[in-house]
This record gives structure tokens, C-alpha cells and sequence, in this order.
């Protein structure tokens, strides 16, 4: 689904200097100094099969805590709505793992996760608090002669992209972040499974499994970032939904079937090590969105509601009728899809250029009326960020999209605009996103400017950001949002309110 698409893309190539939405902390396979080189956008390079050679028992504690506090600049919706949008929000978020090297063949990391979240409508009204915990990295690693395996919740990364790479599908988002200001790598939630690593010459073969279903979490409806906007022409009654329990019944409000156990995830990829490193890989993964399919006087129904026209009596009571009786009349589940891709890394001059392709024969996409259609997709992401050690920060990410087939009564939700219906055609999206910054005083301040320009449609998003870093473990920061664009615009629809946001960090250990 595209909304997956428009959270993921906003976001910049370097990960090493980014805003942190405080609760992913990647923990390498085997060599824990590897860490910062991989979340500095070294997501081409393949880990080492080396395995650690501890003096025995060995255990390192780490942790942090994160606070955010964001207001809208202005507000949309008015008061008493039904979907009505939260105006501001706090956010606390703590993580606190172990990581235990029993000996050269064994390691185990274990890790929880906390998010305290209060939120609240224009006026104070619908004022509500929500405490989520959750198992973070949560692993067995075991190392042998030809193969490693690592065993639980973990990070599966595919693709030469980090965080960006369509290939990488195993792991489910958290779409609940700021999109303008939060890293991509740092959105991506473990999922349990089994991943193998192994070498035959010079050639890196992974292969990973997960059987049970993880779907992204999102918000339908009431954030800035969620999928039902006041003004989507979609309308859903969650007046009568209580806000002690709002946020914990969203994520189920769109699905009616879930995959079976065990009818999970499969990937296997092979890269080339050395310089240049070439790749390629597939994936047989459930959507993690589900497909809605409503039916269509239900969809009359509510589109009439969401714009103020008469509803028709015989339509209204039909739904009524059928209602009663018993009658589901929509549809939430999650379809399977295979993606096959290509991928290359190398590190050309001061910058590592990182390039996926991936095709697939079948994805979800929605039409206008948020109808699901089936089309195939190539899609590709260049990516060229900062590989070395030095004040300035920089890294800039090309996201193409191809979908060939689309008939002329056909317009995608968020790919193309309505003028493009008429004839049949290939619907194109572009979309660029970047960032620069610059470290002064002795690295304790850091300015920077997040970007991203959608070419179709012409929206774009800003996220300037200044932080202080002066105490030790410790780094405080002042942001904010813009994103401009048509109501179905990538970036002008999916987060449409420009937002003040005030932050902290502190590492623990």
C-alpha cells in the first residue's frame, strides 16, 4: 500500500546523525563495532562470519529514553467530529537491553521496549493516555563452521537501501513516527524468525524465515500520519468509541482475517563481497496492510455522509437490514506477493552509492475510492549518502515507481493525480528526498535540513532541525514540519499539518 511508500520515502539516506524515534537500537549479528557503521547508511555491506572470541562470559547493558512533544501549527478539524484529528501529543519512550556473549559459538541479546503516549483534540477535548510495551531484539545467535544462525526477534535487512530498500519486507514499519523526522531504519520493528548466513567463495547467502504474521502498526484515523484524513471523503463513527480505548482497537479496525500461523515470510539473498558488492534476492511476504474491500452501498453510504449529501432511504435501510441480519459488509485481510530484486553497493569517492530494482507481479494499490486494484510494480531506489568521518552530514535518496496496465477509468491513490484518467497508461512516481547538516563547537551542535519533492504532483516536505548535544548521552532538539501539496498528493495527503516538535535523548549506557 502507498501509505507505506509515502512514510518510508520522506525519510533521508544517512541514518547516522537523524532524529531517533528511540525505540529501535539494531544490534549487529556478530561484531558489535560494526553497529555505527551500518546505520551510517552501510546497509550494502556484508557481515562478517567471524565469530567473536570472548575470554569467556562476557555482557554488555545498553539502553536510552526518549521524550517528543509535537503541536500542530493550525487546526483543521472542527470541534465534535467524528475522525477529528489529535492537535498534540507527548510521547516517552524507553529501551533497555543486555547483550551476552556466553562463549565464541553462543551469544544471546535481549531487549524490551516502553512507549507512554498522550494525546489530545482541539479544545483538550478527547484527552486520552496509553502505556505499550513491547519485545524488542530478543535472539539466539549460534556460530559454526559454515553456517550461523540466529534464532528470535531480530532484524532481517534486505536490499542494498537501508530502511529504503523495496526488497526489504520481512520486517513490519511503525507508521505511527513522524515521517518528516524520524529515520527509516529507526520505524522498522523485529519480528521473530530464523535467519542463516553462510559463504560459498566469494558469494554471502542468507536465508530467513518468519512464520508468524506482523503486521505494520498505523493509525486509522485522528493523527496527522494516519490513513483516514477528515478530508479523504471517507468517514468512520468513533465518537462512540470511548478515548481510553481508541488507539488499542485502531489496528483492528480494518481487518476481518489475519494469515494463518506458520504460512509465513521467506527471503533468500546472495551478494558478491569485495568492492563492488552485487546482489540479488526474493521475497514471498504477506502485505503488511490489509486490503479493504467495502461493499458497494456501504461505500455509497458513507461517501455521502463524508460529504454532507442526502442519503438515499432505501440505500440506508438496506444497510440497516443487512447489518442486522448478520451480513459482513466489508472486507480486511492481507494478500501474499513475491518481489525479486537487484541490488549494488559501492563506495565511490566520499559517498556509498547504494541501488535496488525490484519487480512484482502483483501489489495493492487503491483507487480514488479506495477501492483495491491488483498491478504489477517496478520499483527502484538510488541512494548516494556520506561514508566518511566529518562535520558535514549529507545523503540524498531517488524513489521511482513504474505501474504499467493502469485502464483509463483507473486513478492510484497517491501515485498519479485525477487528470491522469482518460486512457490507458503506465503511472510514474518520483520522488527525491535528502538531507544536510553541519556540526559546530566541537560536534555539541548540530543544524540540519531534512527535504523531499514529489515530481508528479508537486508536494514536497521540510523538516528543519537544530539540536545541542553538550552533556554526555545526551541530546536535546527543536524541529519542525512542513509538507505542502493536493489532498491526494504523496505529501501533501498523508501528513498534512505542519507540526513544532521538542525532543530528547539520553543513552543510559
Amino acid at each position: 500500500m502507498l501509505v507505506v511508500l509515502a512514510a518510508v520515502v520522506l525519510a533521508q539516506a544517512d541514518g547516522g546523525d537523524a532524529v531517533d524515534a528511540g525505540t529501535v537500537m539494531t544490534v549487529d549479528a556478530f561484531e558489535p563495532a560494526a553497529v555505527e557503521a551500518f546505520t551510517e547508511s552501510q546497509a550494502g555491506t556484508v557481515e562478517s562470519f567471524e565469530p567473536p572470541a570472548p575470554a569467556g562470559l562476557t555482557a554488555r547493558v545498553y539502553g536510552n529514553v526518549y521524550g517528543l512533544a509535537s503541536v500542530d501549527t493550525r487546526f483543521d478539524s472542527p470541534p465534535r467530529v467524528d475522525m477529528a484529528e489529535n492537535v498534540a501529543e507527548l510521547r516517552l519512550k524507553a529501551l533497555l537491553g543486555v547483550d551476552v556473549k556466553v562463549n565464541d559459538r553462543i551469544r544471546v541479546v535481549l531487549e524490551g521496549r516502553a512507549q507512554v503516549r498522550g494525546a489530545t483534540q482541539r479544545d483538550f477535548e478527547r484527552t486520552k493516555g496509553f502505556f505499550d510495551p513491547m519485545l524488542g531484539d530478543a535472539y539466539v545467535d549460534l556460530y559454526t563452521s559454515k553456517v550461523d544462525l540466529r534464532v528470535g526477534n531480530q532484524r532481517i535487512a534486505l536490499g542494498a537501501n537501508a530502511g529504503l530498500a523495496p526488497a526489504d519486507a520481512l520486517n513490519p514499519r511503525d507508521l505511527r513516527e513522524s515521517i518528516a523526522t524520524t529515520d527509516p531504519e529507526n520505524a522498522v520493528l523485529p519480528v521473530f524468525g530464523i535467519r542463516a548466513l553462510g559463504e560459498i567463495g566469494r558469494v554471502s547467502l542468507m536465508a530467513a524465515y518468519t512464520p508468524f504474521f506482523t503486521p505494520h502498526r498505523y493509525f486509522v484515523f485522528g493523527q496527522d500520519e494516519a490513513i483516514l484524513q477528515p478530508g479523504a471523503e471517507q468517514t468512520l463513527e468513533n465518537r462512540r468509541i470511548d478515548p481510553s480505548i481508541e488507539d488499542y482497537v485502531q489496528e483492528r479496525v480494518l481487518e476481518t482475517k489475519r494469515p494463518a500461523p506458520f504460512l509465513g515470510d521467506l527471503a533468500l539473498r546472495a551478494v558478491t563481497t569485495g568492492d563492488w558488492k552485487v546482489g540479488a534476492s526474493w521475497v514471498w511476504v504477506n502485505e503488511k496492510l490489509p486490503r479493504v474491500t467495502v461493499d458497494p452501498e456501504l461505500q455509497a453510504l458513507l461517501g455521502a455522509r463524508a460529504l454532507g449529501r442526502p442519503v438515499s432511504p432505501a440505500v440506508a435501510a438496506s444497510v440497516s437490514n443487512r447489518i442486522e441480519a448478520g451480513e459482513q459488509l466489508y472486507v480486511g485481510e492481507y494478500w501474499r506477493q513475491h518481489i525479486f530484486s537487484l541490488e549494488l553497493s559501492r563506495i565511490i569517492w566520499q559517498g556509498q552509492l547504494d541501488v535496488d530494482v525490484s519487480f512484482t507481479p502483483r501489489q495493492t494499490f487503491f483507487d480514488a475510492s479506495f477501492v483495491p486494484v491488483n498491478k504489477a510494480a517496478v520499483t527502484w531506489v538510488v541512494g548516494y549518502s556520506k561514508a566518511t568521518d566529518s562535520a558535514l552530514t549529507w545523503g540524498i535518496n531517488y524513489f521511482g515507481m513504474a505501474v504499467p496496465g493502469v485502464k483509463a477509468s483507473e486513478q492510484l491513490f497517491l501515485v498519479e493525480p485525477a487528470t491522469a484518467v482518460g486512457a490507458d497508461r503506465v503511472a510514474w512516481l518520483h520522488l527525491f528526498a535528502g538531507i544536510i547538516g553541519y556540526e559546530l563547537f566541537d560536534k555539541r551542535l548540530d543544524v540540519s535540513l531534512r527535504a523531499a519533492f514529489e515530481v508528479v504532483q508537486k508536494s514536497f516536505a521540510l523538516a528543519p532541525r537544530i539540536a545541542w548535544k553538550g552533556v554526555d548521552g545526551l541530546e536535546v532538539w527543536l524541529s519542525a514540519e512542513f509538507q505542502e501539496g493536493s489532498p491526494y498528493s504523496p505529501l501533501g495527503y498523508y501528513t498534512r499539518n505542519d507540526k513544532v516538535l521538542v525532543g530528547a535523548r539520553y543513552e543510559l549506557f
